[in-house]
């Protein structure tokens, strides 16, 4: 129902821009932000209902511990924002722009996720007998 909801708004959305690019031109990029803001908010009520219904699933088993779950979560929410802005950027004609912010997404990613590399080391190395 929500990827209706979305779908919907996003062509009014659409609508709205193309009537618009004729007269004002210069408003097309707040319409643009606009719709994906909203979009945004929707599909973050989405995930919350996802990521408690896996937590549920991996609490208890050991599948990730509160650490790993909180890196993983954190890495999702940096992708969907980065995306999100360089997409932005892109529909605003600035194409390097959108490439450094997937840069500097990528970049915080990888440092966000240094613990659990060393976590699987360390784990490698007891399997291995080196630890």
């Amino acid at each position: 129902m929500e990827g209706a909801r979305i779908g919907g708004m996003a062509l009014v959305g659409l609508v709205a821009l193309l009537m618009l690019r004729q007269y004002k031109p210069e408003w097309a990029v707040f319409i643009r932000m606009a719709v994906t803001v909203v979009s945004m908010g929707i599909i973050l009520a989405m995930a919350s209902t996802v990521m408690a219904y896996v937590t549920a699933l991996t609490e208890g088993t050991g599948a990730a511990t509160g650490e790993t779950w909180s890196i993983l979560l954190k890495a999702l929410g940096i992708a969907f924002l980065t995306e999100t802005a360089a997409s932005l950027c892109r529909d605003s004609g600035e194409t390097s722009l959108a490439g450094w912010v997937e840069t500097a997404g990528k970049l915080e990613i990888l440092l966000l996720s240094f613990p659990l590399i060393r976590t699987v080391m360390d784990t490698v190395a007891v399997l291995l007998g080196k630890g």
